[in-house]
This record gives structure tokens, sequence and C-alpha cells, in this order.
């Protein structure tokens, strides 16, 4: 059986899904159809989980943290209402809580 990653903790199943979620930057992994090592397999690379960030590491600059996310989406909303000067104002917000998270 096959999986693709981007080796960032991505995973998709299919083809179609990893041309979607992953783009160019993919990879296809073999992985074990047998339960016992299928099951290890998924759990020694986190397939299918989302794994918080320890103290000592940095986020990722291209993860948006929750809240800043949810601005952006907001503000994308706005935009395709044509309300651009409420879009900004969420935007900056977004950015605001972005730029703290990366801080720490």
């Amino acid at each position: 059986m096959k999986l693709y990653t981007n080796d960032r903790g991505t995973w998709a199943g299919t083809q179609a899904d990893a041309r979607k979620l992953l783009g160019k930057d993919r990879r296809t992994v073999e992985v074990p159809v047998d339960k016992a090592n299928l099951m290890a397999f998924l759990n020694d690379n986190k397939v299918g989980t989302t794994v918080a960030p320890q103290d000592n590491t940095e986020p990722t600059p291209e993860i948006l943290s929750p809240q800043a996310e949810s601005w952006v989406a907001w503000a994308l909303d706005k935009v395709k209402c044509g309300d651009n000067n409420e879009a900004e104002a969420m935007l900056i917000k977004g950015l605001t809580i972005q730029r703290q998270w990366m801080k720490g």
C-alpha cells in the first residue's frame, strides 16, 4: 500500500489527495499491509495525528496558529463579499496574533 507525504507531517492516502494537499513537494512511501506492522508504521510516523510543538521547538513559519488561521479565513470571506476594509482589519488582527505566537 502507498501513502504520500511532504516530510513535514502532512499525509495523503491517494494520488489525487496528494496532488491537492501536497502539490509537487511529495514523496511516495510504501506502507506495510498487515495490521500489526501497519499500526506500528502509522504510530511511528504519527500519521493522522497533530503534534503540538514542544516548548523547546520553534513553530514552522508556514503554519498559522489556530487563532490566526481563523482571522485569515474570516478575512477571505470578507474579500469574497467585497468588504476589503473589513478584510484588511481582520488580516492585521490575524498577523498580529501570528507574530505573538511565533515569539512564544
